[in-house]
């Protein structure tokens, strides 16, 4: 995870090198180097009511911070700051971020961060009237960023641009266990009392007033250290002339009689004296480097000077002076790597306690598994087993030779295998077992240069041939049993710090076969063969115990299937019972129901067989009238026609009258008599009489 750290390769964001070198330029320059960490993400909302945000990347990035924008209260100690503030400048869309954009509105903002002269402003007021003057500006307004550890561990935003109290109050964001965002800032002048920053400058701030001062009268000297002079000017211009002409120039003249009188050109010509000049020009050099050496001495710079060496000097002047080439910046080097050390722990924690289980997979490529799919491996692992066992079982009652197991998914086992994710980041979560169990240093623990470290190795290995040879002969004559030569072997290698690695191979070294001591081989060979009877016991035992086992598994599931089916034939048996019960249930039903329907079917008939009676009767009577009243008239009109038989046939007639009256009320008393015969829904037929 940190070497995915140092190097995202995300464009927009510092590297981990280069926070470093800034912070490193800024400790040697102003005297302190400082490097926030933050927790940058992309979340996605889906939207919906409930639902989780998906984070869609994530990353923990440095930050350089200048030494001028940082401000922390009051302290000694770096344990013992009680707040620390980072003065930044946001536009309005990062402050409706950070804020919301009603506060965000009320901020004041300006054109640039660096409009400090009100002449240059206009207005003197903070901004500027004329925004054309500045084409391209961007307005932003102050913010402070205090993390707060005295006041309950929270960081607090303020602005001068803002007047209605705290922009936002937010609880520790990151939960790391020093609570600030940073590590002890990079200071290469510590002092055990105080916090302040000291440039290195000030060491030798004297010093470098000095060799200004010798810097500049020695310039003034050189200056002054011309070829300047005069010559006899009866001579003429001939001297002049001379001056002008290149080498190897003669010159004719005609005051020969003169230089022969001054005794020569030399004698007509007078320079300006130069020996006094040139004695201060050099000791000023010898004082400025007098100067330089001192601040050599004090910055450590005149360790580098004595690395530098020569061809005819010895191999050891030269190792000498390449060990005192950097023996005074080692100290500067360690406060380097610790400020990298503790930037890392802070990535790390952060990384532990924001990232998710999906991003340290990405990030990492371990192959690890989460809780779900160890879960489903364990699943389908037993399923496996049930269904090896249920064909065991199949293959023992039938009286065949059960199937042999078949081999384990390498892709199940291996997830079985593997460390789950969840537990790796309790672990990192977990302040106290991650400082138990989990430390991040540099390499400085092992304080050599290259050439050292080469010449140690060559040492390890012929110490170490030299001891092999004295103590194989040893553990082979069973002078020296192995595990001492061994413990032996572990401490040579400790000396020389080659790591744990090393150090787990020689571990676990195993003695050599088929040499030594006969009698110690012999015994060997009897606690072997004694281990090996006895693994061989156990795994009859074990064996035999895994076969009763499985017989009384057998056994118990024969028992259950058995019981199984007998409840299974009880319940068929109660359901068939039910079944029958219910059936007969809705014949009885259904009979009555039938019964019911019939008795009623009777009665309608009975009804209407009674009304047609009536009806009958009433037609019947109707009729009986109709053929008296048509017989009364054929008696009259008898009685017209016939006056004079009348008297004898009047018993006659009337004898026939009353016998075709009677037929006719019989024939309708024997249809009202008749038996009627129905047809019911099921098919059956009634008769129904009629007593008239």
């Amino acid at each position: 995870m940190l070497e995915y750290l140092c190097d995202t390769n995300v464009e927009g964001y510092e590297t981990f090198e280069q926070s470093v070198r800034y912070a490193t330029l800024d400790g040697l320059l102003p005297g302190r180097g400082i490097t926030s960490i933050k927790y940058d993400a992309d979340i996605l909302d889906t939207g919906e009511e409930g639902s989780v945000p998906v984070v869609n990347w994530e990353q923990v990035c440095t930050e350089t911070r200048g030494w001028d924008r940082v401000y922390f209260g009051y302290a000694k100690k770096w344990s013992k700051v009680p707040w620390i503030a980072y003065e930044e400048f946001i536009d309005k869309e990062e402050a409706e971020r950070l804020f919301g954009a009603e506060i965000a509105g009320k901020i004041t903002y300006t054109l640039g961060e660096d409009d400090d002269d009100p002449e240059e402003k206009g207005t003197g007021t903070g901004g500027r009237d004329d925004a054309d003057n500045e084409q391209g500006g961007r307005k932003t307004a102050l913010v402070y960023q205090i993390w707060d550890k005295s006041g309950g561990k929270v960081v607090r935003y303020i602005s001068p641009a803002y007047h209605d109290g705290y922009l936002k109050v937010e609880d520790d964001p990151l939960g790391i266990t020093g609570f600030y965002n940073c590590p002890r800032p990079l200071q290469f002048i510590e002092k055990s009392n105080d916090l302040l920053p000291t440039a290195m400058y000030k060491l030798y701030e004297n010093q470098a007033k000095e060799l200004n001062n010798l810097t500049r009268r020695l310039q003034k000297v050189v200056s002054a250290l011309k070829v300047r002079g005069a010559y006899d000017g009866s001579l003429g211009n001939e001297i002049e002339s001379i001056l002008k002409e290149d080498d190897n120039a003669l010159i004719p003249t005609d005051k020969a009689s003169s230089l022969i009188g001054e005794g020569g050109l030399d004698k007509a010509i007078w320079f300006m004296p130069l020996q006094e000049l040139m004695q201060v020009a050099e000791k000023l050099v010898a004082a400025r480097e007098q100067c330089k050496r001192v601040i050599y001495e004090i910055t450590g710079v005149s360790d580098i000077i004595r690395g530098q060496s020569v061809a005819s000097e010895t191999l050891g002047a030269q190792k000498i002076k390449e060990s005192w080439g950097t023996m005074r910046l080692k100290r500067l080097q360690k406060e380097v790597q610790r400020y990298s050390r503790d930037m890392l722990r802070i990535m790390l924690e952060i990384a532990a306690s924001k990232f998710s289980v999906e991003t340290w997979a990405k990030a990492t490529g371990l192959p690890f598994v989460t809780a779900q799919q160890k879960a489903q491996a364990q699943q389908i692992v037993q399923a496996q087993q049930i269904q090896a066992q249920q064909k065991a079982m199949m293959a023992q009652q039938q009286g065949m030779q059960p199937p042999p197991p078949q081999p384990p998914d390498p892709q199940i086992q291996q997830a079985l295998a593997a460390p789950v994710w969840d537990d790796v980041l309790a672990l990192l979560r977990d302040d106290i077992q991650r400082a138990y169990r989990i430390d991040i240093e540099t390499n400085s623990t092992v304080d050599v240069e290259a050439t050292e470290d080469q010449k140690q190795i060559g040492d390890f290995m012929n110490a170490m041939g030299q001891l092999l040879a004295g103590l194989n002969p040893m553990v082979e004559s069973g002078t020296m049993p192995f595990e001492g030569a061994k413990e032996l072997m572990l401490a040579v290698i400790r000396r020389f710090r080659f790591g744990t690695e090393v150090e787990e191979q020689f571990k676990n070294m195993q003695a050599p076969q088929g040499k030594g001591n006969p009698e110690a081989d012999k015994l060997k060979a009897e606690m072997a063969q004694a281990q090996q009877d006895a693994k061989m016991q156990m795994a009859e035992m074990q064996q035999k115990a895994q076969m009763e086992q499985q017989s009384m598994q057998a056994e118990m599931q024969q028992k259950v299937m058995e019981s199984k089916a007998e409840m299974q034939l009880e319940m068929a048996k109660l359901k068939a019972e039910k079944e029958a019960e219910k059936q007969q249930l809705i014949a009885d039903l259904a009979a009555e129901k039938e019964k019911l329907m019939t008795q009623q079917r009777i009665e309608q008939m009975k009804a209407n067989t009674q009304r047609d009676t009536e009806l009958k009767k009433a037609a019947m009577a109707g009729a009986v009238q109709i053929e008296i009243a048509k017989i009364g008239a054929q008696a009259q009109a008898a009685t017209a026609s016939q006056e004079s038989e009348r008297e004898g046939a009047e018993k006659e007639g009337s004898d026939q009258m009353m016998a075709a009256v009677l037929e006719t009320q019989a024939k309708l008393l024997a249809t009202l008599a008749a038996p009627k015969v129905g047809t019911l829904s099921n098919g059956k037929q009634i008769r129904i009489e009629t007593q008239v």
